[in-house]
């Protein structure tokens, strides 16, 4: 009889404070993600390859940046450690420190989330954009009045990491959508998978998938708008920079606005750099008034690109009828 393969735990190389801190020394690449520093005299959280040299006993230690961040750490601006982006997508996404998103959608409609792919996703989704086996349609924005620029919806199924990332995301923002219905007065509970919110689009007619990529040039924008395909309405939605500002393109601002009752339209425009995602509300959300809870509706759009080409992802969690 053949003996059973004994599963074997790969050990940690970094198992205490003292082998993270001889990685640090050493400006160990292969600790990159591993763990993150946190300084105490500047604030700031870091890398361990950070070009910074702090006194050990002002440094600590932590696995996650959630961790630094919530313990009032703010990223290194020497060696950037929010732009850090590697494991598989679950990993990225559970990194996310979702008590703070939850906060920004319930007080300002968006949420970063951070860098959720890397530098090679970005530029493996923007080199593929002419590979026409991938999408299922193409839309030149000027001929419908909708801006400047095109965009393409990716065909079923979507290809990685588009696939993880809507799986993956999906079921951390159904839990802060069930609290906005619980809020609005309209109580709902959504599918705790995306597939199985899927055929719930399907058993309304809307079968089509939705995540797709826009491509903005020199003066390519996209006017103020909401994604609603159908009777069946997710009610928030992501989008992720694929381009660099500042180096692929200049201009482009992701813009978001928001209309209250008796109030004058409100405009946010989101920083965002390459592999970057912000969640925001796709129609309206509920916000507590001195008259009980009312809708705030939301739109967005990019403004005009002043030079260089633009791409970003969108993912947008109902299907299209």
């Amino acid at each position: 009889m053949t003996a059973a393969p004994v599963l074997r735990l790969a050990a940690d190389p970094y198992p205490d404070d003292d082998a993270r801190w001889a990685a640090c020394l050493a400006r160990d690449a292969r600790a990159e993600g591993a763990f993150w520093v946190c300084v105490a005299t500047t604030g700031v959280y870091c890398r361990p390859t950070c070009a910074g040299r702090p006194l050990r006993k002002n440094v600590t230690f932590v696995r996650a940046r959630r961790e630094a961040e919530r313990a009032g750490y703010r990223p290194c601006k020497r060696c950037r450690p929010e732009r850090h982006v590697a494991g598989p997508v679950s990993h990225r996404i559970a990194d996310v420190d979702w008590a703070r998103v939850e906060a920004g959608l319930d007080v300002e409609g968006w949420a970063g989330l951070g860098a959720l792919l890397s530098k090679a996703e970005c530029r493996m989704l923007i080199e593929a954009y002419d590979d026409e086996a991938r999408y299922r349609s193409r839309v030149v924005m000027a001929r419908h009045g909708f801006g400047r620029g095109e965009y393409r919806y990716y065909a079923d199924p979507a290809p990685e990491p588009i696939a993880g990332l809507r799986a993956q995301l999906y079921p951390r923002l159904a839990a802060i959508a069930e609290k906005w219905a619980e809020a609005a007065g309209a109580p709902r509970r959504y599918p705790r998978d995306h597939e199985a919110y899927r055929r719930a689009c399907a058993a309304k007619g809307q079968t089509r998938p939705t995540p797709l990529i826009l491509k903005y040039g020199p003066g390519g924008h996209n006017r103020l708008h909401q994604d609603l395909y159908g009777e069946e309405v997710f009610p928030i939605q992501v989008v992720v920079l694929l381009s660099e500002p500042g180096r692929d393109f200049e201009g482009g601002a992701f813009v978001l606005t928001e209309q209250r009752p008796r109030m004058q339209t409100r405009v946010e425009v989101v920083p965002l750099r390459r592999g970057e995602a912000v969640a925001f509300a796709v129609n309206d959300r509920p916000v507590a008034g001195k008259r009980g809870v009312h809708r705030a509706r939301m739109r967005h759009g990019v403004a005009s690109v002043t030079a260089g080409a633009r791409y970003a992802l969108g993912i947008i969690f109902h299907d299209a009828g």
